[in-house]
């Protein structure tokens, strides 16, 4: 083999190799920009899912919540009935209690 030809190999080598370097410089720029999409989408991904899942957090704390009123104002209006009720079945006893007390004191 003669040095031209030796320089030529090494020159189309060299050329070979730009090439190539060229192709990868390319491929991983198109590698970054598809990651960076996907990283992208990968986030509003997991935000939609958090907001998803803030949402039936909220919804089943206002539904928890309705309840416990509900059973709040039922056991409470139990109460004022059972106030009711016994002040009425004393209401009796007060009066005649009261109007032995009036017809006493008229005596």
């Amino acid at each position: 083999m003669s040095g031209i030809e030796t320089i030529k190999r090494i020159v189309d080598a060299e050329k070979e190799a730009a090439k190539i370097l060229s192709d990868a410089e390319a491929r991983t720029i198109e590698i970054r920009k598809t990651l960076d999409s996907l990283i992208e989408k990968k986030r509003e991904e997991t935000i939609q899912a958090a907001k998803k899942e803030a949402e039936a957090l909220v919804q089943n704390a206002e539904n928890s919540a309705d309840a416990e009123a509900q059973d709040f104002e039922k056991h409470e209006e139990e109460k004022i009935h059972q106030v009711i009720a016994n002040a009425t079945s004393k209401k009796e006893a007060a009066i005649e209690k009261l109007t032995h007390l009036v017809t006493e004191t008229k005596a």
